[in-house]
């Protein structure tokens, strides 16, 4: 799956190398409640780009995708972009866990691409919620594994091309050409976008959190009710006894011997 899902990023590499162009790349990685969530990734290229596979009605067959959707991804149709003439697709994929993630970012970018160490951190009280997301992006030597992609190998071998050389040249284009921006999504509706600098280290981390009024408020709510319970079956207690009390002493008298009259 890992090697499937690369061959996007080789393909962006080489439309880098022959259009000197700008790629966008943005990085949404949402996280809900329990911890599961999405990572998408949506990619743009400027009409120079679109122009070098032949128009924006030519990309769905000049850009086979058909490995990634086989490797359970979610692919979208180009669409226009915001700038003229650029046209943008987007892929997607769900995890359960942070393990999960980790494999999906790998998918993307490799075992030590451009996006690495995904962390999710969730920490649960009664009265508040912390959520945390962290990921590194490192834009200071971007690359594409094509000399490990056999297939690749094997077709640009076919066309006379030498993986090798293709690489490092993608190796320096790449450094100039990408941008990342990476925007964290988590519990509640909180998120916050980072935009990397090309040939930059940066440590991505959004942290989202705080007292859980909702909860407070419920929790208020259940103990009065709870109080406001107790205090009438404690009221009700003291009057049966009160009036077991009374009754008993009704039964007393009643029993009571009348007293002799006096000499």
């Amino acid at each position: 799956m890992v090697t499937r899902v690369r061959q996007l990023c080789i393909f962006v590499g080489i439309v880098v190398l022959l259009a000197s162009c700008r790629v966008d790349t943005r990085v949404d990685i949402t996280v809900h409640d329990n911890g599961s969530g999405v990572v998408r990734s949506s990619v743009t290229l400027d009409a120079d780009a679109v122009g070098q596979l032949g128009g924006a009605s030519a990309l769905g067959a000049n850009v086979p995708l058909g490995d990634l959707k086989s490797a359970g991804w979610t692919i979208s149709p180009w669409v226009k972009g915001a700038a003229v003439g650029s046209q943008t697709i987007t892929i997607s994929h769900s995890f359960a866990d942070q393990s999960e993630l980790t494999r999906r970012i790998i998918d993307l970018a490799g075992p030590h691409g451009i996006l690495q160490n995904p962390k999710i951190s969730r920490d649960r009280g009664w009265f508040s919620s912390h959520n945390a997301v962290s990921v590194v992006v490192d834009l200071r030597s971007p690359s594409v594994d094509v000399v490990h992609d056999s297939a690749l190998v094997t077709k640009l071998r076919s066309q006379g091309v030498d993986p090798a050389i293709l690489q490092a040249k993608l190796a320096v284009e790449l450094k100039s050409a990408l941008n990342v921006s990476v925007v964290v999504h988590l519990p509640g509706g909180g998120n916050r976008t980072y935009a990397v600098a090309p040939g930059k280290l940066q440590t991505v981390r959004f942290a989202d959190g705080g007292t859980d009024w909702d909860h407070v408020v419920k929790f208020g709510i259940g103990l009065a009710f709870a109080l406001i319970a107790g205090f009438f079956f404690l009221a009700a207690g003291v009057g049966v006894r009160r009036n077991r009390r009374r009754a008993r002493q009704r039964i007393t008298r009643d029993v009571r011997p009348d007293r002799a009259p006096s000499a």
